[in-house]
């Protein structure tokens, strides 16, 4: 796989005086040029709150943990942003200016600049007749941003939101509200992820390696926290939204009733919901995460989950269904 590291110089989207830059990874096939295939697919990735762009290839973990590996073994593209104040992006002052929609500007600036530079060939050749399609995906915090990107920005022809939850969120006991009602008025936060623990991953997951991914966990903005924790905030975006969405969970997950989420995107083309057992909330670092990659893959490439996933399927919801 090749890595393209890559920033946006995104100030002038936003009120703050000092540089902002948002920051991100291009992640290539090895042979990206040689007998392209006559449809490429593009997967933006947008992290959660306390991960950063690596929680999509964490280079402090063995090969099997990134998902970019997965995706661009299999022929993908793979951008993965930073979101702003997250990361190695800009953490501008005072945080209380940051917006969600800067936010989300700002990915959407980074996604048409990447695909206008694939388009040009500055990372590898495509054919005048190569059709490149870009898919958005985005995980828990992230799947909120790229919710509220896709319906301001209208950024991707396919939307995959992961561990995200338009009803309220089921955070493993912890009263949302209670959380909300903790935060500072602004500033860049951490997250005691000890009291995430059994929502974040079964119990199968080494203690190695929560260690050693807690160990490289961001900071979040205090205006995406309170986002995130504020009840149906990306609702109205939700029923905004035209194109295919798939929406994935895990066996443990923030959503109660993960069957009721298709129901927000009530405009959307297409909807598939695809609950796996094996995960909890960071899929990524489940011992069956492939299994979610899987069905990410299959999807993005043809709208379909693939008939290997029919014995994982988690009993809240199956997830070859089409709604």
């Amino acid at each position: 796989m090749r890595t393209i590291n890559l920033s946006w110089d995104v100030t002038h989207l936003t009120p703050f005086i000092s540089k902002v830059d948002l920051c991100g990874s291009l992640f290539l096939p090895d042979k990206f040029g040689d007998n392209l295939p006559a449809t490429l697919t593009l997967v933006v990735c947008l992290q959660g709150g306390s991960c950063s762009r690596s929680y999509f290839h964490p280079p402090y973990l063995d090969p099997s943990y990134s998902f970019a590996e997965f995706m661009t073994d299999r022929g993908y593209l793979v951008l993965a942003l930073d979101n702003l104040g997250m990361g190695e992006s800009s953490r501008p002052e005072p945080e209380s200016k940051l917006t969600l929609n800067m936010i989300a500007e700002a990915n959407h600036l980074a996604t048409q600049q990447c695909v206008q530079a694939l388009r040009s060939n500055q990372w590898g050749t495509l054919a005048e007749s190569t059709s490149l399609t870009v898919a958005g995906l985005g995980h828990s915090m992230g799947g909120m941003l790229v919710t509220y990107q896709q319906a301001h920005y209208k950024s991707f022809d396919r939307l995959i939101v992961a561990g995200w939850s338009n009803l309220p969120l089921e955070l493993a006991g912890a009263e949302v509200e209670a959380m909300k009602a903790a935060l500072p008025p602004s500033g860049y936060i951490p997250t005691d992820r000890s009291q995430m623990r059994a929502l974040f991953h079964l119990p199968d997951v080494a203690d190695a390696v929560i260690a050693v991914d807690n160990q490289h966990s961001s900071l979040t903005p205090v205006t995406l926290a309170t986002a995130a924790l504020t009840p149906n905030v990306v609702v109205a975006s939700a029923a905004n939204i035209f194109c295919p969405v798939l929406l994935a969970y895990g066996e443990v997950d923030v959503s109660p009733s993960p069957e009721k989420e298709p129901e927000f995107f009530s405009n959307a083309c297409d909807k598939t919901l695809l609950c796996v057992a094996g995960n909890a909330h960071l899929h990524n670092f489940a011992n069956a995460r492939s299994d979610i990659w899987e069905g990410i893959a299959e999807w993005t490439k043809t709208g379909q989950l693939p008939l290997s996933l029919s014995s994982k399927v988690n009993s809240r919801s199956r997830s070859s269904d089409k709604v």
